[in-house]
């Protein structure tokens, strides 16, 4: 039989014989103090090893050497049975650890589907949520252009109508100024006219002829002291033209209209509403510049 000791090193060979004489007075020989620690540490391995059913424990006794054979100390005061179901254990743990694996390993699968089940639900959703966003941002870009499309079209149809109004204000302008420029042009052919015939009247000394009927008194003057004015005596000379009919002091200078006879002054052209020579009602009157 052998002996090991803790350290692990062979212990000394002994003889069937020298162990049934040794045998007791070894046993017996053992301190007590080694025997309650070989005591605890069989306790904390009955403990250890109850989930297993390991065989009950038998208190320290005498055996054959026979029995002895079968029985080797490993140092934790196991038997070779109890190494054997142990070893048992062992082995049938490798299958358990498989099918926690496995087990484990199906685990991880699905939750690595139900991830990606959700990682795709959310993209899917993001995606939704981001579409939605666009649309929601396009309709209302939209809306902003379509309102700023109208507000130019709104503009753009009063500048037209502006345009129209202005274009017939011109047209309207250009017609009155060529009505004006037509008034002025007949306007200015009256005035020649009219020079022409101050330059006649002129020449022949205030315009009056022989041929003329005799006058009625207008404002007090007779009708002898309208025939003297009518008289033009060869050899007097006026510088100024004739002489106003009205107060005979200071020249005519005043065209009486419609009959445009030179006649008055400027003096007496506001107090007379008719004309003194041929009593026609006197409209306007022209201030006549001689040089």
């Amino acid at each position: 039989m052998f002996f090991l000791n803790r350290n692990g090193q062979e212990g000394i060979d002994f003889s069937p014989e020298l162990q049934k004489s040794h045998l007791p007075s070894i046993t017996a020989g053992v301190d007590k103090r080694k025997r309650a620690r070989e005591d605890y540490s069989v306790i904390d391995l009955e403990t250890t090893a109850a989930p297993m059913n390991p065989p009950p424990c038998t208190p320290p006794q005498f055996i054959s050497s026979r029995q002895t054979l079968n029985v080797v100390s490993t140092g934790l005061r196991l038997s070779q049975g109890q190494s054997q179901s142990i070893e048992q254990r062992s082995s049938s743990s490798p299958m358990i650890d498989g099918n926690f694996a496995g087990e484990i390993n199906g685990q991880a699968d699905e939750l690595d589907r139900f991830l990606q089940t959700q990682g795709e639900q959310l993209r899917c959703m993001l995606a939704d949520t981001s579409e939605r966003h666009y649309r929601e941002l396009l309709r209302t870009r939209e809306e902003s252009v379509r309102r700023r499309l109208r507000e130019k079209e709104a503009e753009i149809e009063r500048a037209t109508r502006r345009h129209a109004e202005l274009e017939a204000r011109a047209a309207q302008i250009e017609k009155e100024a060529r009505a004006w420029q037509v008034r002025a042009a007949a306007k200015e052919a009256e005035a020649m006219s009219l020079q022409a015939r101050l330059q006649q009247v002129v020449a022949h000394g205030g315009g009056v002829t022989a041929a003329e009927p005799k006058l009625k008194s207008v404002d007090g003057v007779d009708e002898a002291g309208d025939a003297e004015s009518v008289y033009v005596d060869p050899d007097r000379f006026e510088s100024n033209g004739p002489s106003c009919r009205i107060c005979r002091r200071r020249a005519a200078t005043v065209l009486a209209l419609p009959c445009r006879h030179l006649i008055l002054c400027k003096g007496c052209d506001g107090s007379v509403r008719v004309c003194p020579l041929c009593l026609s009602l006197k409209n306007s009157s022209v201030e006549v510049f001689f040089f």
